[in-house]
């Protein structure tokens, strides 16, 4: 009796073990298949992903008013001098729609407070970065700048 347990045991761990890899496999041919046909349509896949398009009328809202918040808190926005992830880097005053090398938007340019400047936050693949005394909000994944404010730092 032991032995037919057992081996109903075995069968059905492997069935189990079956339908666990079945399933993964079923799972990652429909992301294949989804990113083969983003590919042949021109849509990148990140842009499909599941969050929004970056909105820049936060600046009409009054809740964000970081020019009147940097008035009345200049110590705050006095962080000191700004170092370049290379030496041979020179300032350039960069537009929307620019691309940064990911050596820009490493961890230690992050801004990962944007509240604590007045500025909104940031979702989905958008981090709040400095370059020199300008923010940026830069798309991680591609480097693509989506927002500037010039002049933000002293």
């Amino acid at each position: 009796m032991d032995r037919r347990a057992d081996r109903r045991a075995v069968r059905r761990a492997d069935r189990r073990r079956d339908f666990r890899r079945d399933r993964r496999r079923d799972f990652r041919r429909e992301i294949r298949r989804d990113r083969r046909a983003a590919f042949r349509s021109g849509v990148r896949a990140e842009r499909r992903a599941n969050f929004r398009r970056w909105d820049r009328r936060w600046r009409d809202n009054r809740r964000f008013g970081w020019r009147n918040y940097r008035r009345t808190h200049r110590q705050r926005f006095r962080l000191g001098r700004y170092y370049a992830p290379f030496r041979a880097h020179r300032y350039n005053r960069l537009q929307v729609g620019w691309f940064l090398d990911s050596l820009f938007f490493q961890p230690r340019f992050f801004i990962n407070d944007p509240w604590a400047y007045r500025l909104p936050p940031a979702y989905g693949p958008y981090r709040w970065v400095r370059y020199y005394d300008d923010v940026m909000l830069v798309d991680v994944y591609t480097g693509e700048v989506v927002d500037v404010i010039y002049d933000f730092f002293w």
